[in-house]
Formats: C-alpha cells, sequence, structure tokens
C-alpha cells in the first residue's frame, strides 16, 4: 500500500513537504526510531553533468537519511535511489544517481531540513550546551560535528556602513604634511 497515493497525499505534504519528491512506501516504529520506507518518485533524472535526462535504469541501492524528529521518535529515511545511464554519448559520466530535490544532496547523510536545524542550533550555543539540546530535540550530533556544521556556514552580510568618518589627525600632525586649507581653518 503506498501512503502518498491517494486521500493521505495532503496529510502527508502538510507534515512532511520535504518528502513531496518521494513516495512513502511504509512506515515502521522500532527501537525508538521512525523508518520511513521511501523511493523517488520521478521516472526519469537528468544528469548532473550534461543535463541529459535519462530513464535507462543502471541499478538501485538504499540510503539512510537522517530527519528532525517526529513526535518524540528519531526520524530515519531508508531511501531506495536509482542510478542511471547517462544519454548522452560524449558526457564524462557513465551513471549517475538521481537526487531527490528537499531531501538528498550528494554524499549527505542528513537531509537539508535537519541539516538546517543543526546548523541553527549550533551558532545559537556553544559547545556540549549545543550538543545536549540537540540531543534532547530528538536530533543527536556530536560537539565535532556541530562545530563543523559552523564552519561551513556562510558569514552573515555586513550592512552598509551608514556613515563613514576619516580621521587625519595622525597625517597632518607630521612635519613634511602641508594640511589644506580646510584643515587648517579652526571654528570658533
Amino acid at each position: 500500500m503506498c501512503l502518498s497515493c491517494s486521500g493521505t497525499a495532503v496529510e502527508l505534504g502538510v507534515l512532511l513537504p520535504h518528502l513531496a519528491g518521494a513516495v512513502i512506501e511504509g512506515v515502521v516504529v522500532a527501537a525508538g526510531l521512525l523508518f520511513v520506507l521511501a523511493r523517488a518518485q520521478a521516472d526519469t533524472a537528468a544528469c548532473p553533468a550534461c543535463g541529459a535526462v535519462s530513464g535507462r535504469v543502471h541499478g538501485r541501492y538504499g540510503r539512510r537519511l537522517a530527519d528532525v524528529a517526529i513526535g518524540g521518535y528519531r526520524v530515519m529515511i531508508r531511501l531506495t535511489v536509482r542510478r542511471f545511464f547517462c544519454a548522452c554519448a560524449g558526457c564524462q559520466r557513465r551513471t549517475f544517481a538521481e537526487q531527490v530535490p528537499g531531501l538528498t544532496v550528494r554524499y549527505g547523510r542528513k537531509t537539508p531540513l535537519l541539516g538546517g536545524v543543526l546548523r541553527d542550533i549550533a551558532v545559537a550555543l556553544a559547545g556540549r550546551a549545543r550538543s545536549r539540546l540537540a540531543g534532547s530535540l530528538g536530533v543527536p550530533a556530536s560537539r565535532q560535528v556541530l562545530l563543523r556544521l559552523v564552519m561551513a556556514a556562510p558569514d552573515p552580510a555586513a550592512p552598509a556602513p551608514r556613515v563613514l568618518g576619516v580621521d587625519l589627525s595622525g597625517v597632518l600632525s607630521h612635519p613634511s604634511v602641508t594640511s589644506p586649507a580646510w584643515a587648517r581653518t579652526t571654528v570658533s
């Protein structure tokens, strides 16, 4: 039975919007974990090197992705991923793995949603406190993982200065510098 088909698709789309590109085949609760069994929804995939769309399947394999906690359960997504042959003869890649938008990234073991939550925790807190908070939220992560996320996070954009001041006191006090007329005038 497909849980993302027929009448339940709306509820799952609201609950798990990042799983919109996947077909949920089952849900299993075991040992405090919620396992979501899923596969990609698309029949074809585009080659990341040349962009050619291919539907010729080379093989399948399973990926395990950690996701944000639901209802006090840690979530593990078991995603069946296909490898495709590239349709372009001149492409440097012979095969490539499909990526589900919003759910997978290359070589990733966490969903982008979980990565964002952990990055926000890591930026807000320091050291052991962030690791304890992540564990209590059902997404345990070590201090080293959280530190790596902080280091990988982009620096916030600096605002443009509103006022710009020039300090000429050091330059104008040197004996070899003749000061301009506007700098020699004194205001009484």
